[in-house]
């Protein structure tokens, strides 16, 4: 029974590659964004409501940044940083395949490399960003982990679809 959970477990996992690296995603549950703040709540639930129409959603991003006070803009810093955190698990070296495992902390006192707690200011602005978007699709996936998690799963050995269907019995009937 393990492996089906492993399964389940692993469909809310992506990896992506950006700069030299392997990034480890794990999609935040709510217990996660909680720990964010109600911001970044609400901020999810403003990019799933815009996904429909990207461009509009983007119009929009864009026009609350140049109209927000700095303030508000560290907050929402602040915020991505801690999603960052909150989704990433692991970095890999993509030459020999290697994983090693990862907290990412928001508090740069906390940050013990030795230990693997990485300060999530470490981390390359562009790579962030990559993260920080992965961490948001995944979020708000629209049934995606399910498809990845269908490909975890084989046909059953006595399957419904294996027995003819009304239109075949019929016609075997005549």
């Amino acid at each position: 029974m393990g492996q089906l959970l492993q399964a389940i477990e692993n469909s809310a996992i992506i990896e992506i590659e950006s700069g030299p690296m392997l990034w480890r995603i794990k999609k935040i549950c709510s217990a996660d964004l909680a720990k964010v703040g109600h911001a970044a709540l609400a901020m999810t639930q403003v990019m799933a409501d815009g996904k429909d129409d990207k461009k509009a959603s983007e119009q929009d991003a864009l026009s609350q940044i140049a109209n927000a006070r700095p303030e508000q803009l560290e907050t929402m810093a602040r915020l991505k940083d801690a999603i960052v955190a909150a989704a990433l698990i692991g970095v890999g070296n993509p030459d020999s395949g290697e994983w090693e495992q990862v907290e990412c902390v928001v508090d740069p006192k906390k940050s013990d490399a030795e230990n693997g707690k990485l300060w999530v200011g470490s981390i390359p602005t562009e790579i962030s960003d990559e993260i920080f978007q992965e961490a948001m699709k995944l979020a708000t996936d629209g049934g995606a982990a399910v498809e990845r998690l269908q490909a975890f799963r084989g046909r059953a050995r006595d399957s419904a679809d294996r027995r003819p269907d009304s239109k075949a019995v019929r016609k075997a009937a005549k």
